[in-house]
């Protein structure tokens, strides 16, 4: 299946980690990274999975994105299955995560809700 994914540019869709490569997961594995402003084609294999996105965690280079583990935060999971057309996704930061003058998104349980990854409405 073909899918394209575009990570959003501007203060407000793109608040966290702005400057740091995005690491797209297929069924838990890496398949490939995404810089801000960036549209990412992939050829995925024709079954059905889940589909992440997550801030890769600089300190545990030269191993960056090869696991979950390597992340600072990851997206909502979004099912996908086979389709004929090509499936489109955008990637964005949460709203919440602009105002956060605390540092919230540093804290474990909120780390799960700081991007947000969301099909494109067909054209």
């Amino acid at each position: 299946m073909d899918i394209t994914i575009h990570r959003k540019k501007g203060f407000l869709n793109n608040a966290f980690g702005r400057s740091a490569p995005l690491a797209v997961f297929f069924e838990s594995a890496c398949v490939g990274r995404l810089a801000t402003g960036e549209t990412l084609s992939l050829r995925l294999p024709d079954v059905n999975g889940t589909l992440q996105v997550g801030l890769l965690d600089a300190r545990n280079s030269p191993y960056i994105g090869s696991a979950h583990q390597s992340l600072v935060s990851i997206s909502n999971p979004l099912a996908i299955s086979p389709s004929p057309a090509i499936q489109a996704f955008s990637v964005r930061t949460r709203v919440w995560v602009t105002f956060d003058v605390i540092d919230l998104a540093y804290w474990g349980p909120l780390r799960r809700w700081i991007f947000a990854l969301e099909r494109r409405a067909e054209r």
